[in-house]
């Protein structure tokens, strides 16, 4: 078995300054702060142009994440995470739930509430995708880079 270096990050080219993770749960102000985390990280990496872009789009996963993993039908209440690594002008983001149900597009009636937010995703993002992860859960990501 090979050492594992000691910062993975530095490993593959991400230093600690180009990385940011918050936890965040169904609590009523969690998704609040997790918008202003989003804003205050991309303007700390001097990226403010993908902000509202980005915002938007980690709003739609960790949303999905709070309404579809986080409340269990019993009430129990979990945590998740997102992290948030940026090379050269590129941002991506990473939210981690503990549902291993995969991130499904539904096709919503005409004038529905909900239903659009994967395809807002879509829109916004240069790529985005999910994996299982060996803990059980899921990770949804999304790379958004400004435009050049």
């Amino acid at each position: 078995m090979s050492p594992v270096p000691l910062d993975w990050g530095l490993a593959v080219g991400i230093s600690t300054a180009d990385f940011a993770a918050r936890a965040f749960t169904c609590n009523p102000g969690s998704l609040k702060k997790i918008r202003r985390f989003i804003r205050e990280t991309i303007s700390t990496w001097g990226l403010t142009v993908l902000a509202d872009d980005l915002t938007a789009a980690v709003n739609e996963l960790t949303t999905n994440a709070v309404q579809h993993a986080l409340v269990a039908p019993e009430g129990a209440r979990g945590r998740a995470w997102l992290g948030m690594a940026r090379t050269g002008n590129t941002v991506v983001c990473v939210v981690a739930d503990p549902s291993p149900t995969p991130p499904s597009r539904h096709h919503p009636v005409c004038l529905a509430d909900a239903g659009r937010g994967l395809a807002v995703v879509d829109a916004l993002a240069d790529q985005w995708g999910y994996a299982t992860s060996a803990s059980g859960g899921k990770t949804v990501w999304v790379r958004i880079a400004a435009p050049s």
